[in-house]
């Protein structure tokens, strides 16, 4: 009776306990990979937000064998959408605490819809400012997953990341905006370009954007003929081509 009783009183899903062990296996980046699959499907079975946070920590660290990282890595994406809801809420903690967010961002949208990973993911860059960032890799990343039917809402938080500090973010804003972007954008690149002097490659990618969408650079001419620099310069017509060699 008294084993009954224990039974049914117990909690549902796993123990403390039950997690750290099975977060020891999924971070363990020797021994048999046996082991540490077992855990990530252990952890997946449980459905728990606890659980959840623990599969993530499979993104944190990279086995030797760079094959057999990329598929567990894979595989743990496919077990993140399994658990569905009850991973929404870490994955998202784990976007604003880790660097490392590609796998994370993937698995956040196979589980939502598209509105609301839209929302999840303007809500994330809102909250990075667009100077000190601790992981800037993150807030690219998070960029270049933004889908191109988010751009009305998107706009002003992306054009807000053009002025970020970092270049790598400073291009995957460019790269948005340029790919959905409007006379309003065209003129912000154009401000954007002036003003980064000492940036090389923000100057670059912008000026590789205005050849490919042959946007003029009407009301800026004579600025951008003063900072124009080889191999891209400026047509009778005032757009910019780049010179073949």
């Amino acid at each position: 009776m008294d084993l009954l009783r224990n039974m049914f009183s117990r909690k549902s899903g796993p123990s403390s306990r039950q997690i750290r062990r099975a977060t020891k296996q999924v971070t363990q980046t020797h021994g048999d990979a046996a082991v540490r699959v077992s855990a990530m499907e252990r952890l997946a079975n449980w459905k728990t937000p606890e659980a959840a946070a623990a599969l993530l920590r499979r993104f944190t660290i990279q086995v030797p064998q760079a094959t057999m990282d990329l598929e567990e890595k894979q595989y743990t994406v496919q077990l993140l959408v399994q658990i569905g809801r009850a991973a929404v809420e870490p994955i998202v903690h784990h976007l604003r605490t880790e660097p490392e967010v590609t796998w994370p961002i993937r698995a956040l949208r196979e589980i939502l819809p598209q509105p609301d990973f839209i929302a999840c993911l303007q809500k994330l860059l809102e909250s990075m400012s667009t100077g000190y960032t601790r992981w800037p890799e993150a807030k690219k990343v998070l960029i270049e997953h933004l889908p191109d039917e988010a751009f009305a809402s998107m706009r002003d938080t992306t054009l807000r990341s053009v002025e970020d500090d970092d270049d790598d973010v400073c291009i995957a804003a460019i790269d948005y905006l340029a790919r959905n972007g409007d006379e309003q954008v065209r003129e912000h690149l154009l401000q954007v370009f002036l003003n980064a002097d000492s940036r090389p490659r923000v100057r670059g990618r912008i000026l590789d954007h205005f050849c490919e969408l042959e946007w003029p650079v009407k009301g800026y001419r004579k600025k951008i003929e003063e900072a124009i620099e080889e191999p891209f310069y400026l047509t009778s017509k005032g757009t910019v081509k780049r010179r073949s060699h």
